[in-house]
């Protein structure tokens, strides 16, 4: 519910000018409530901004056309071909020329839509926002053409009838390449950002002062309840940032295939199940089951790094269980000989809290297709491995299913952003029941006023820290942004600054971030020779006169080389 309907009963009596006389204490800790709902209702709009366009890429990867239109205003206007405008407009287009006239994909095609490095900011009204994203498609099929393509979008946002929905598309193309292809090709077509350098870490409106005149109109036990239930809220939005990082976490130590670290994650009773190999349950044996993809650590020349890209996370009200489904990316090759592979797939994990920490509940990744990576998918398809004899699983996998160049749907946990519906899959497969996140029933007793005080603090903290986290995604995909086109050693140029996969760690004070990213860089100059660079970026940032700043923000380089003829061929 928003603020505005939420709290009539404490603005009824209208705002107080400055120049007034202060008010009781019982009327300054209801405008400090209601100063707090506001805070919450913005950071819950940035984040449903976020939770909207990640929907749209998992939507259109796999043809779920009618979810997909869905997120769009009735009156949205886009520059997709012809230009459709409104829902309607979007749902024939997409179902007619890419599903041919139904729900899904044809066997043999592949539509990877993978959007990152959000920059988001509210408007001062708190209806309507503005978003910049990075787009990385994989176009094409088998047996006829591929190609790679980067680009970027700069989208508007309207609050309309309830829900956060899509009012402005804008895509640009930034480079392709066909698959094999000598290099990148630059479009030419620059994108001007909706913010600058002073706005950028700025992801919500300054609050605005809301104060009250006359006496206290809420009794102390509905003080309590509002309280609790902001304080509530803004542990869902920190146990959102906590499980990302997790997530994101995980994916660092697989790349380095630093096993323990991986399995420690891990609750005691957790699950490992990788496509079709099978299910291992428990920390030992999914130790055990991690030494299916080789010993523990990188070898000179191998190449491991999986990107989680796209990452939806949902928290249960209670705040004791969540889910995330995101996609996974993965360059890989054995030392010294094979072209290696490209894999790409859905994940949907689940996580629990224990003793007020997060572990992994489950780990089910749904692989999409896995492909040689100096062919790419128009000339090469790979089944998915089954279970391993040498290291074999607890009990064989949860679903059988074949993998590109069959199509597949992983099952979604979380209904339309838009709509609340559970998605409209298409025929032949089935849909599965919806996370659960109904309400938390237990009701805490009613603080006295000196407690009601203390817990209003902590909330308000925990409000700051998800827009501070908030803040430096922003940071991090301006600066990914920037880079953009920047001369680089050798007279190369970066074409695009590819940053994603961000671990961001709050300090309890709200004064400083710990940060880790990832980056994937397309390297060349426009229709020359292209390359790949891959890295690691570690760094801090540090809130000074109320504005986020980057303070170090380091780059490690893991690997580059030429883009055609598969990563595994490196100097």
């Amino acid at each position: 519910m928003r603020w505005e309907f939420a709290l009539v009963g404490v603005l009824a009596t209208g705002v107080l000018s400055l120049g007034a006389r202060q008010p009781d204490p019982q009327v300054a800790l209801e405008a400090s409530i209601a100063r707090l709902q506001t805070h919450l209702e913005h950071i819950e709009s940035v984040r449903a901004v976020k939770r909207l366009q990640y929907a749209y890429g998992h939507y259109v990867e796999l043809g779920l056309w009618n979810d997909f239109a869905d997120l769009f205003a009735d009156e949205a206007t886009t520059n997709y071909q012809q230009g459709v405008r409104g829902k309607e407009e979007v749902r024939t287009l997409f179902l007619q020329q890419v599903g041919q006239g139904k729900l899904g994909l044809a066997e043999g095609r592949i539509y990877p839509h993978i959007l990152f490095q959000p920059v988001v900011h509210l408007s001062q009204s708190g209806l309507a926002a503005r978003g910049r994203w990075r787009i990385l498609a994989m176009l094409g099929g088998l047996g006829g053409s591929a190609t790679w393509y980067s680009g970027v979008y700069e989208n508007e946002y309207v609050f309309d009838n309830g829900a956060w929905k899509i009012g402005v598309l804008h895509s640009e193309p930034r480079v392709t390449a066909a698959y094999g292809a000598a290099g990148w090709r630059d479009s030419g077509v620059k994108v001007p950002p909706h913010y600058d350098a002073a706005s950028v870490a700025k992801p919500i409106p300054d609050p605005q002062g809301i104060a009250r005149t006359g006496g206290s109109t809420m009794s102390s036990a509905a003080l309590a309840a509002l309280v609790d239930d902001l304080a509530r809220r803004a542990a869902r939005l920190n146990d959102q940032d906590e499980v990302t990082g997790l997530q994101d976490a995980y994916g660092y130590a697989i790349d380095r295939k630093q096993w323990d670290q991986a399995a420690s994650l891990f609750s005691s009773d957790g699950t490992l199940e990788l496509g079709q190999e099978g299910v291992y349950v428990g920390q030992t044996s999914i130790r055990r089951g991690l030494n299916r993809q080789g010993p523990q650590g990188l070898r000179d020349g191998e190449r491991n790094d999986h990107m989680y890209l796209q990452t939806l996370v949902s928290v249960a009200a209670d705040g004791r269980v969540a889910k995330a489904r995101g996609v996974e990316l993965i360059f890989s090759a054995a030392p010294g000989g094979a072209n290696g592979e490209l894999s790409e797939g859905t994940f949907e994990n689940t996580f629990v809290k224990q003793d007020g920490a997060w572990k992994i509940q489950s780990v089910h990744f749904y692989p999409r297709m896995i492909v040689d990576a100096a062919t790419g998918w128009a000339r090469s398809a790979k089944a998915a491995p089954g279970p391993s004899t040498e290291f074999p699983p607890d009990r064989g996998p949860s679903s059988v299913y074949a993998i590109y160049p069959k199509f597949v749907v992983a099952p979604f946990h979380f209904d339309n952003p838009v709509t609340g519906r559970a998605p409209q899959y298409p025929d032949g497969v089935q849909a599965v029941r919806s996370f659960d996140s109904a309400v938390a029933t237990n009701v805490p007793a009613v603080p006295s006023g000196t407690e009601l005080s203390d817990r209003l603090a902590e909330a308000e903290r925990r409000a700051a820290s998800a827009e501070a986290y908030d803040a430096v995604e922003n940071l991090i995909g301006a600066y990914g942004y920037g880079r953009d086109g920047a001369a680089l050693r050798d007279g190369g140029a970066s074409f695009v600054s590819q940053i994603s996969q961000p671990v961001i760690e709050i300090s309890r004070d709200g004064k400083r971030a710990k940060i880790r990213a990832r980056l994937l860089e397309l390297q060349g100059t426009s229709g020359g020779t292209g390359s790949w660079a891959a890295g690691v970026y570690t760094g801090t940032a540090v809130q000074q006169a109320g504005s986020w700043k980057l303070q170090t923000f380091a780059l490690n380089r893991t690997w580059s080389g030429p883009y055609p003829g598969g990563w595994a061929r490196l100097p």
